[in-house]
């Protein structure tokens, strides 16, 4: 089965939108999310991605911008098991001068997943004084998981800042000790361990509703 989404966003001057979408793919369909944002002088825009479950999940999102201090901001939050697939593209084109872009991306990976992350800054000519950063943090629960994490810098600009990171790693041997001496089985640690990640993002939606939800 296959379902797609398509959002598209036009940001006036100073308007100021969040984009909260929850993708819990329960079926192993294949879905296919893609955002477009175009951002003028001062406007704001954020999104906040949660990925959880299954299946096979391919998302894009590019934030243009255009404006002078126009920002865009991605808060992202992932857990990928049980043979999936979660595909990510975002891209920050800097277009306005002082625009400022921050993408922060927080996951799981375990049993036997996927998990493909590019993240782009594209600094275009004209945009003097942006700044643009990007990081991600990658905890692996198995052995069997496969993880690429492709950070991407472009610059045509000579007065720009360009920031990117990553950490990948397994779970601390110190932390799962104290854990499973205070009663923890190793099982139940790294759950507790990985929920805190994405209750982190999660508590950033601005629905009490939805933030209950996940």
């Amino acid at each position: 089965a296959l379902s797609g989404v398509q959002t598209k966003l036009i940001l006036e001057k100073d308007a100021e939108v969040t984009l909260v979408q929850i993708i819990r793919n329960d079926n192993a369909k294949t879905v296919l999310n893609d955002i477009g944002a175009k951002v003028a002088d001062g406007a704001k825009f954020s999104v906040i991605h949660l990925f959880l479950s299954g299946g096979h999940v391919y998302n894009g999102c590019k934030a243009d911008l255009i404006g002078k201090k126009s920002t865009f901001t991605a808060d992202i939050a992932y857990t990928v098991g049980n043979d999936a697939v979660l595909d990510m593209n975002y891209v920050a084109l800097h277009e306005g001068k002082k625009s400022v872009s921050e993408i922060k991306t927080d996951g799981v990976l375990h049993e036997n997943s996927k998990k493909l992350f590019r993240g782009t800054i594209d600094f275009k000519k004209g945009a003097a004084g942006a700044v643009g950063n990007e990081k991600e943090d990658v905890l692996l629960l198995d052995d069997d998981v496969v993880n690429q994490t492709i950070p991407l810098i472009l610059c045509a600009e000579e007065d720009v800042e360009g920031n990117h990171g990553a950490s990948i790693g397994e779970l601390d041997e110190k932390t799962l000790f104290y854990l499973m001496s205070r009663g923890f089985t190793k099982e139940a640690a790294e759950a507790m361990i990985a929920g805190a990640r994405l209750e982190a993002i999660a508590a950033e939606i601005p629905i009490p509703e939805v933030r209950e939800q996940v």
